[in-house]
């Protein structure tokens, strides 16, 4: 860690077991869980950056060899390593940016935070706090069971009728909406249709109005270009057979003469051709005036069209197909929505199924759990205890969940409602754990949890801040064997104020706060077996250690786990 708050540049390595962190109030202990979340994903804070430096770092390094569901994700990530090693960084800026990196592959938070998640267990006050909130219970119920597969096709299915029912109120909206406009669609599709508008038509009859306006005009114009290249004397026509024969007879002198001959003749050609197509076309007009009429009431009709709907002629021809594809839709409502009532029916049926499977699941492994938390909280001293797991199902009349026929309510999570009670004394009755349980009641209530969880997790270090609030003497070396027990499953880092608890570490780290050179540094370091003493003695008696303390710190360290040597 460097630069970090209170923390210049320290190293620290943990062993295996259970590594106990102890030192005054405010030297620093927090100051460590705050840079070890911030490397499992948490939220950094630039104002965690040590006064006079640019950026703060903290890095981490983890063995993974044993954690499957881990290397999974790393694999499908592209971050994995063959060595099984995993290294963590963050990077703090003071301008307030931020980078993360995975085996130094720069990564997005949400990543580091995916992995945080499967590598370690930081359990500090809030998760207390999270005891005492129902909302939780099941979740802790489906930690302990390893529901995860279970819970995950429950929201897959619990999506999919949610889907279902989004997509039947949209048709319904749609369909109410078409309802009110529906006759206003229909008479729009009359009208429309009875102009019945065609792809370029009006185009078309303005060409044909304009010729049939003017026919008399194209009639005399041909008729006089008829006349003029070929019916009358003298036409150009019959000046062109006279050139024809003088180019002849000058071709007889002169070969020079016969290629104009050539060109001459085409000309008489060109000015036949235009004479009789003249002729042709002055012999098809008509002068048709009910034709004319005719298309002027068509035009005026197409425009009037136009004007009312404020649309041109192809913008009109797509109008009417979506209002016949409206009304189309309209009429195939009720076989859609029937196809999709269906389709939730099944879909509902599938998530019953799952729920009701996943409900006896969970009603199982509770009467387990009513058995097994009421021993190990005796162990921990709280004796006659009594432990109930209280699953519920809410009740509703349009809910989800069909059973035994009622209807229940339904969350991505299941049909059921669960919420831890106890009672703590002999003969009293069950009530909610938020409404019996002091403080201490349910630090130990979380480490018994945390206990029937450790040998199924795969997540391979628990780090406890304070899990001994509340507790002191007897009690809190109970509460020191029962956490020494998980770390026979994962590795263990413990921060505690109590010497019950801090002589059961294999490991012991020591947190300082000094000055150097005029500055405030927090400090950490691993105590030697000689030095644990003292650091426990410590702890029994604050500023001023006898000779008394120092034995009572020694009677605590030597049983039950070993001999200690000063």
């Amino acid at each position: 860690i460097k630069n970090y708050a209170l923390i210049a540049d320290i190293e620290i390595e943990f062993d295996a077991g259970l590594s106990i962190i102890t030192g005054e109030t405010g030297a620093g202990k927090s100051i460590l869980l705050g840079a070890l979340g911030t490397i499992l994903g948490d939220r950094a804070d630039t104002g965690m950056i040590r006064s006079g430096s640019k950026k703060a770092s903290i890095e981490g390094i983890f063995e993974i060899s044993n954690c499957k569901n881990l290397i999974h994700l790393l694999q499908n990530e592209v971050l994995y390593q063959d060595d099984n090693q995993l290294f963590l960084r963050r990077e703090i800026y003071g301008n307030g940016r931020t980078r993360a990196f995975i085996n130094d592959t720069p990564v997005q938070l949400s990543t580091v935070k995916s992995v945080g998640d499967l590598l370690v267990d930081l359990h500090g006050q809030h998760e207390h706090q999270s005891l005492l909130n129902p909302k939780h219970h099941l979740s802790f119920i489906d930690e302990i069971g390893g529901f995860e597969k279970e819970v995950n096709l429950i929201s897959s299915a619990f999506r999919e009728l949610k889907s279902l029912q989004r997509q039947l109120q949209d048709l319904e909206d749609k369909q109410a909406e078409l309802k009110e406009k529906r006759d206003s669609y229909q008479f729009q599709f009359d009208e429309i249709s009875k102009v019945n508008p065609l792809s370029g038509e009006e185009d078309t009859l303005l060409e044909e109005e304009k010729v049939v306006r003017n026919g008399e005009k194209l009639f005399n114009i041909t008729q006089n270009i008829n006349q003029i290249l070929y019916e009358s004397e003298n036409s150009v026509f019959d000046r062109l057979n006279f050139v024809h024969n003088q180019l002849e007879e000058l071709g007889e002198i002169d070969k020079f003469f016969s290629t104009l001959k050539t060109e001459n003749e085409s000309a008489r050609t060109i000015i036949d051709e235009i004479a009789k197509n003249c002729q042709t076309y002055a012999a098809k007009i008509e002068f048709s005036q009910d034709r004319l009429d005719a298309i002027q009431d068509r035009l005026a009709e197409l425009s009037g069209l136009k004007k009312k709907y404020s649309r041109t002629i192809p913008e009109l021809i797509e109008y009417k197909e979506n209002i016949y594809s409206n009304l189309t839709e309209f009429e195939n409502f009720s076989d859609l929505g029937v196809k999709i009532q269906n389709q939730i029916e099944v879909a509902r049926l599938k998530l019953s199924k799952l729920c009701i499977e996943m409900s006896t699941k969970r009603k199982t492994l509770s009467n387990k759990l009513e058995n097994v938390v009421p021993e190990l909280l005796e162990f921990l001293g709280i004796a006659q205890s009594r432990f109930n797991v209280c699953m519920t199902y809410q009740d509703d009349p349009d809910g989800e969940i069909s059973y035994n026929g009622k209807n229940y309510q339904a969350s991505a999570n299941g049909m059921d409602v669960a919420e831890f009670q106890i009672s703590t004394n002999a003969g009293g009755d069950v009530r909610p754990l938020s409404k019996v349980a002091s403080g201490g009641e349910i630090s130990r209530i979380m480490l018994a949890l945390k206990s029937i969880l450790a040998q199924k997790g795969q997540i391979p270090v628990l780090v406890f801040d304070e899990i001994d609030n509340g507790v002191s003497g007897r009690i809190a070396r109970t509460v020191g064997i029962k956490l020494n027990d998980l770390s026979t499953y994962h590795q263990v880092i413990c921060i505690t104020h109590l010497p019950q608890i801090a002589s059961l570490g294999q490991n012991h780290y020591l947190v300082e706060k000094m000055e150097q050179a005029g500055k405030t540094e927090t400090k950490i370091k691993k105590l030697s077996q000689g030095e644990r003493i003292l650091a426990v003695a410590q702890l029994l008696a604050g500023e001023s250690i006898s000779e008394a303390h120092l034995r009572s710190a020694k009677e605590l360290l030597d049983e039950p786990f070993g001999k200690t040597e000063i």
